[in-house]
């Protein structure tokens, strides 16, 4: 059963979703239906836009291996088929 009620988050941004899945943000999907670029669609949070901001200006600190293993995770389920 889905709530639609759900604020989601969509992102093109392959490393940018890593990040967020590293930081326990919920990954929802992946919208695949444009082979060239998928679309990464999570839960969203009332703070993800200064998770996003600190990310895209270099200001966030991480874990090397949970950002290492959100990668793998990533691109297990890119070439999954599900």
């Amino acid at each position: 059963m889905t709530n639609k009620n759900i604020l989601k988050f969509e992102t093109p941004d392959f490393y940018l979703s890593a990040f967020l899945l590293s930081q326990r943000f919920k990954l929802l999907s992946i919208d695949k239906a444009n082979p060239h670029k998928a679309i990464f669609v999570f839960q969203d949070k009332k703070d993800r836009q200064s998770f996003v901001e600190d990310f895209l200006f270099g200001r966030a600190i991480i874990e090397p291996k949970s950002f290492v293993s959100a990668i793998k995770e990533l691109k297990q389920l890119l070439h999954s088929n599900l």
